[in-house]
């Protein structure tokens, strides 16, 4: 599956709240198990992100972050029989992702 990215309009960039918080509420939404929540502040940024196994056999790395008043997500999912060869390849993706807006 490619990574997909998409932004949403949000009021206030303190709305994410605690990362394991956040986490836990999402693996419930998908019917998932939370392996990983974690939190890292880049150029000013503050990027969530979570590793999901989910219950229909797929793997997913969730990434969260707030900028410029914005939510941005970009998730990447592959099957579990794949996650090991592509696991590295997924957390280099999400780990190179800054989102950028015109001024």
């Amino acid at each position: 599956h490619i990574p997909n990215c998409v932004f949403l309009i949000t009021p206030k960039s303190d709305v994410l709240g605690e990362v394991q918080e956040v986490g836990l509420k999402l693996a419930a939404k998908r019917d998932a198990k939370l392996i990983k929540a974690e939190e890292r502040i880049t150029d000013g940024i503050l990027f969530y992100k979570f590793d999901f196994a989910i219950n229909d056999g797929t793997h997913q790395l969730l990434q969260l972050c707030v900028n410029k008043g914005k939510v941005w997500s970009l998730d990447a999912n592959t099957t579990e029989k794949r996650w090991s060869k592509r696991e590295e390849m997924y957390n280099n993706i999400l780990g190179s992702f800054l989102p950028k807006l015109a001024a």
